[in-house]
């Protein structure tokens, strides 16, 4: 599947654009962070795709994805943690889910193409009720 954006750098700001949207490096918001909510999507749309083949209903899913780059070059990331909260509506138990993230781990793109400079830490929890 092909994918592509257009990038501007210049005296009116520096952006991104994708179908007609605009998405702004500001202070604190620049590539590595957009890298990191890519991450968070398609890690979570992945899981969320394996969940359903297994028959596991979820509620909502709360993501926190963070990296620590080398201090030395290219300064790549060296570690890369996803953080998740999933709100499980019943009493699946944990090993399911632990069984689905790993399953996500194998396929989700995002996740296999930082990892070829990263060590991933996934961490989850599941939230009753």
């Amino acid at each position: 599947m092909y994918r592509e954006v257009n990038a501007h750098f210049g005296g009116d700001g520096s952006y991104f654009t994708k179908n007609g949207k605009r998405f702004c490096y500001e202070d604190g918001l620049g590539p590595y962070e957009y890298l990191m909510g890519a991450l968070a999507g398609c890690f979570t749309s992945t899981l969320m795709d394996i969940l359903d083949q297994e028959g596991i209903a979820c509620g909502d899913i709360d993501v926190h994805c963070f990296g620590e780059k080398r201090g030395s070059i290219p300064t790549t990331l060296e570690n890369t943690w996803i953080e998740m909260r999933i709100h499980s509506p019943g009493d699946i138990p944990e090993e399911r889910i632990l069984s689905c993230i790993e399953k996500t781990k194998e396929t989700c793109s995002m996740y296999q193409t930082i990892r070829q400079v990263s060590a991933m830490h996934v961490k989850f929890e599941v939230i009753r009720g």
